[in-house]
């Protein structure tokens, strides 16, 4: 499992930048940086999609297909 150090190094940020981005409560971050708790498996993995998410629309722009295409789902095919 990747932890908030492995998504601190992908974001190139500190914890105040993962706490404004994410919308987390400093002292959470810095909790969790230091060792004290641990972030939820969910969190981690949600930050992950996040970041994923936007370096796949800065790559393909809004493009829903492109998107889709990218995640593995195509949404051009019917329900």
């Amino acid at each position: 499992m990747k932890n908030i150090h492995d998504v601190i190094d992908l974001l190139k940020t500190d914890p105040q930048g993962i706490s404004l981005k994410f919308g987390i409560p400093l002292r959470t971050v810095y909790s969790w940086c230091s060792g004290e708790r641990q972030p939820p498996e969910y969190i981690i993995i949600m930050m992950l999609q996040i970041i994923l998410y936007e370096r796949r629309l800065a790559i393909y722009g809004d493009t829903e297909k492109e998107l889709a295409k990218g995640m593995g789902n195509d949404s051009s095919k019917g329900s």
